[in-house]
């Protein structure tokens, strides 16, 4: 069925109803691009008040310090992420990043919804570290012991007996994986001779993990107070579990001409944890913190040398990242430092420059070498 409109009163009606529907719809895009206005306005005027250097300093507002002192674990997280959200609204740069790295290293989404689902759940992942970061900060004493003796549990706990009996030492490397700030605790207070290298964002946190440190027997070294490589090996030669990690993707010292592959990108192969084993003698263990079920976590223990994903390799370091890639490629989400990788990712080959070449955000060997924020 067809309808002819003829006659001037009727091509007048259809004029109108035109005029009419063009209205609506300038309307409805004026308004959405005001609401996009507003929004940037006041995510600048956020980020300019609020001093926005990146997310550890973010999510270490002053006030946070009652917050998790005085809310239960499920509300304080809940708070947690909900600041979370509105860090990477205001952070662009830094969600497109994690984004890129996500999609050059697991490959490209199936489609919107799994690229949606990618990104929650690593950004759900990142914020849980910091909420445990908080939470074993600003919680009382006992309070945290209960949690890190009762909640944490240790898989192959003989390897670090073992090698402790040996009065050589060890170098304990982890990564930004998991739960990893219950892994200190879960050995201190059980009582292992623990030195940790950690660095702290905000005078408070640190002026609070040196008395909790000092109650557990743990000593601390801050790697980017001066040179701490001769403290380390005075902690090991004293018999003590050097904590240290093996991801510090941006503080990396490495070879000039070595490159190794991690997450299936060539990175520089850093040299500290070779030099520090080798000058040492010390045994090299590795601890991953996984997080359970039910706010439960296990630490597990393993010799990265004795592990399938290393083998035929003789470097600390190689060892160790091609360990932490396996376990990353099996749970993306449980690490956390997608940002830092984005470097690495090569550009896409149809970018190129003012000289017509594809630019590439990192040359492996062309790598400045840097402060190590394990030795110095």
């Amino acid at each position: 069925m067809s309808v002819t409109i003829t006659g001037e009163v009727g091509k007048a009606a259809l004029g109108t109803a035109i005029h009419s529907a063009s209205q609506r719809r300038k309307a409805r895009f004026g308004w959405a691009s005001l609401r996009r206005g507003i929004k940037q306005w006041l995510l600048a005027f956020v980020k300019e008040r609020l001093q926005l250097k990146d997310i550890s300093s973010f999510l270490q507002l002053p006030y946070n310090t009652w917050i998790f002192g005085n809310l239960p674990p499920w509300l304080s997280k809940l708070y947690l992420r909900t600041l979370g959200a509105l860090y990477f609204q205001i952070a662009s740069k830094d969600r497109a990043a994690i984004q890129r790295s996500l999609e050059g290293t697991l490959g490209k989404a199936a489609g919107p919804r799994e690229t949606r689902r990618r990104w929650a759940e690593t950004r759900g992942g990142t914020l849980d570290h910091y909420h445990e970061k908080l939470y074993l900060a600003f919680k009382s004493y006992p309070t945290i012991r209960d949690n890190c003796l009762r909640r944490v549990k240790i898989r192959n706990q003989e390897l670090l007996d073992q090698a402790l009996s040996e009065g050589r030492g060890v170098i304990l490397i982890t990564g930004h994986y998991g739960a990893l700030e219950f892994l200190p605790g879960a050995l201190a207070f059980r009582d292992y001779p623990l030195s940790v290298m950690v660095h702290c964002k905000t005078p408070r946190l640190r002026a609070i993990l040196e008395e909790r440190a000092a109650g557990a027997g743990t000593e601390l070294m801050d790697p980017k107070e001066g040179e701490v490589f001769f403290t380390a090996l005075d902690h090991l030669k004293r018999g003590r579990i050097v904590v240290t990690q093996c991801d510090e993707i941006n503080m990396w010292r490495p070879y000039k001409d070595k490159t190794t592959t991690f997450l299936g990108h060539t990175v520089p192969l850093d040299r500290s944890m070779d030099i520090l084993a080798r000058k040492s003698k010390a045994v090299v263990l590795m601890g991953l913190v996984h997080r359970l079920p039910g706010r439960r976590f296990e630490l597990e223990l393993l010799d990265p040398a004795a592990h399938p994903a290393a083998q035929g390799s003789t470097q600390v370091s190689v060892q160790c990242l091609s360990v932490l890639s396996e376990y990353i490629f099996e749970q993306p989400d449980h690490w956390y430092e997608w940002k830092k990788l984005n470097q690495f990712i090569p550009a896409p080959q149809e970018v190129v420059n003012a000289d017509k070449k594809t630019e590439r955000l990192f040359d492996p060997l062309a790598f400045q070498p840097g402060g190590v924020p394990q030795l110095g």
